[in-house]
């Protein structure tokens, strides 16, 4: 794995409006407008965020008459639920972690 490859991951994921698209796809499979409802994301941006999901190999798709039809790869479901049990088990310490804060702030600011 290479920087590029690392960053890319992390970027893709690290968007909430994607991450919480993977949140809902973790559960079952759903389309467009079905995960737009679920997560409050307009329609049009629930399909941007799907061709990046589609293009890091996070989730596939599959025609199901007129519809297309998402899922999250097997392998993205644990990592997201893993990812969701380490925030839920470590919030505060997550919250209240000075560094990251910071340097979030920092690249925010600018």
């Amino acid at each position: 794995m290479d920087k590029l490859e690392f960053k890319t991951f992390f970027y893709a994921i690290g968007d909430y409006s994607r991450f919480s698209i993977l949140k809902s796809l973790a559960k079952k499979d759903l389309n467009v407008g079905r995960i737009s409802a679920i997560t409050g994301i307009e329609q049009s941006n629930v399909s941007h965020h799907m061709q990046c999901l589609l293009n890091c190999g996070f989730v596939n798709v599959r025609k199901k008459g007129k519809e297309r039809i998402y899922a999250i790869n097997p392998e993205m479901r644990q990592t997201i639920n893993s990812i969701i049990r380490h925030i839920a088990i470590y919030k505060k310490r997550i919250i209240s972690c000075d560094i990251a804060n910071r340097e979030y702030i920092s690249k925010v600011i600018k």
